[in-house]
């Protein structure tokens, strides 16, 4: 989108249409910049918006945000189990651990 608004711009200000020249005018005014520096941020913000876009896609310690989910869920349904049957509490503390895996891998393919 950012490239179009800067061509579309870039075009207004070349146009021989008196009015897209006055337009070109009121936004610079408006703005307080020239074109040249409003198409330079707005490169600028494109610029910073994919870095971001990049670095939220790249699967960061991974394994690791999975161990911590899985421990946490198996923690919690152990202590569960412990007051409630101890008997199984290892097992549950394993189904919890899977669980949290599972829910941490689910949500993370819904984004």
């Amino acid at each position: 989108m950012s490239d179009k608004l800067t061509t579309a711009l870039q075009k207004l200000a070349i146009s021989p249409v008196k009015a897209d020249r006055l337009a070109i005018e009121r936004l610079e005014k408006q703005y307080g910049a020239s074109l040249l520096e409003i198409t330079n941020e707005l490169e600028n913000y494109a610029i910073v918006h994919q870095s971001i876009s990049d670095e939220r896609a790249k699967p960061k310690n991974q394994l690791i945000i999975l161990c911590c989910y899985g421990c946490l869920w198996g923690a919690v349904i152990g202590i569960a189990t412990l007051f409630i049957k101890p008997g199984v509490t290892v097992a549950a503390i394993g189904l919890g651990f899977t669980a949290g895996v599972s829910r941490k891998l689910l949500v993370k393919k819904e984004d």
